[in-house]
């Protein structure tokens, strides 16, 4: 489907940048989000898998939600170090590279006999993903006029609760038919053989001709920066706020297979159904709450309250008697999530200082993404002291109601 669309439509004509164009631009940069994020989170459905254990020699939980801590610690520190890589060496050749590095890491960790080399492959993994968004985020800015920027970014953006409605379903289908080595091998192939060329061939760094007039302001320095957003009190409830976002997505994506068949022992077909569910509730979440948003112009209310309410579901999953109930909890609970996130991107445009808007968004997602790299390691320690389950849902409990505070100073104003 996607091929047959791209080689109708070149890249770059000399008539100049047709919409159609512009919106294949939009369309390879989902591709690429949607299928790194199958890389991310293929880990967690072999949480539970005693092959995968036997082979690397580990079991702890603890250890085994550090294999994630290892992937978004590092994605963290990259988004905000070296996103400047995408205008260094342009959308096309970077994430070219994006997807050779992550097919090589893949099929490596595929032959892993070790949990360090699992462990190291995670780590590079996170590096190397670590520019894709902003990546992204620039190529739209080049391609695509102010008015269209906003649906063209909520496209590719959209690749993320994908990657997990397709990946966790693909990657447990795969481990189950024909072992958790091929599950590698098979994501490193797709990247190998479909992204790269897909990139390579048919992704240009800029229009023909600008889309709109190149700013003159004078570029700001990292530190220049730094204290035009260290003023605004402001600016740091963001990434507070963020950071209770982060916290639950990467301990549901960690922990929500294993969780489903361990706790609520779930079958193969209802785990892989279970695991997909939240994510198409996140979607549905993104484009609610984010009309909502607009419309009703109280953004720090809207961000705010589904953040309270992920909790509040998630809450009621962990006390839920009846499998299937808590499972629908979950889904719900992951509804509210996805309808955090575009508020607070609308809301972090009003506050950060365009000049500085790079650098501001990179902290934020940056430094939320670093303190939800413990949310896995802490979730795996719970579960290894406990023996439970319930432990590491109330840790996301806690972590999304105290986050959800940081919006209440902005809801009068914002």
């Amino acid at each position: 489907m996607h091929d047959a669309g791209v080689h109708a439509v070149p890249l770059s004509t000399p008539a100049g940048t047709t919409a159609r164009t512009r919106w294949m631009v939009s369309l390879l940069l989902l591709i690429a989000v949607t299928t790194a994020f199958f890389d991310r989170i293929n880990i967690a459905v072999l949480f539970n898998n005693k092959a995968f254990q036997s082979d690397i020699g580990v079991s702890d939980p603890a250890m085994m939600g550090l294999l994630m801590t290892a992937f978004v610690f590092p994605y963290g520190a990259s988004a905000v170090l070296l996103s400047v890589f995408g205008d260094a060496f342009g959308p096309r050749r970077t994430l070219s590279a994006i997807a050779a590095i992550l097919a090589a890491t893949m099929a490596f960790m595929g032959a892993a006999s070790s949990y360090a080399v699992l462990f190291a492959g995670r780590v590079v993994i996170g590096v190397t993903e670590g520019p894709q968004f902003a990546t992204a985020a620039t190529t739209v800015k080049r391609w695509f006029p102010q008015r269209e920027q906003a649906l063209a970014n909520s496209l590719w953006t959209i690749g993320s609760p994908l990657g997990s409605l397709i990946g966790f379903p693909l990657a447990i289908f795969l481990v189950t038919q024909y072992g958790w080595r091929a599950s590698f091998y098979a994501l490193a192939a797709l990247n190998a053989l479909v992204v790269l060329p897909l990139v390579w061939l048919f992704l240009k760094d800029r229009p023909p001709s600008p889309v709109e007039p190149r700013s003159t302001a004078p570029q700001l320095s990292f530190g220049q920066a730094m204290r035009r957003l260290g003023g605004d009190w402001r600016f740091w409830l963001l990434p507070l706020n963020n950071s209770g976002t982060l916290i639950y997505l990467w301990g549901l994506n960690s922990w929500l297979p294993t969780y489903l068949q361990q706790a609520r022992h779930f079958n193969i077909a209802m785990t892989g159904f279970y695991s997909a569910l939240p994510f198409a509730f996140v979607i549905a979440g993104q484009l609610f709450f984010a009309w909502l948003g607009d419309k009703t112009g109280r953004r720090a209310a809207v961000c705010g309250g589904t953040l309270f309410m992920t909790g509040v579901f998630c809450y009621l999953a962990a006390i839920a008697p009846d499998a299937n109930v808590a499972a629908w909890c979950i889904a719900i609970s992951a509804g509210f999530w996805g309808g955090a996130t575009p508020p607070l991107f609308a809301l972090s445009m009003q506050i950060i200082p365009k000049e500085v808007s790079a650098t501001g968004f990179g902290i934020l997602a940056g430094l939320a993404n670093i303190v939800g790299s413990s949310a896995p390691f802490i979730m795996g320690v719970l579960l290894s002291a406990t023996g439970s389950f319930t432990a590491g849902l109330e840790f996301l409990v806690l972590s999304c109601m105290v986050c959800s505070l940081a919006m209440l100073p902005l809801i009068r104003t914002h």
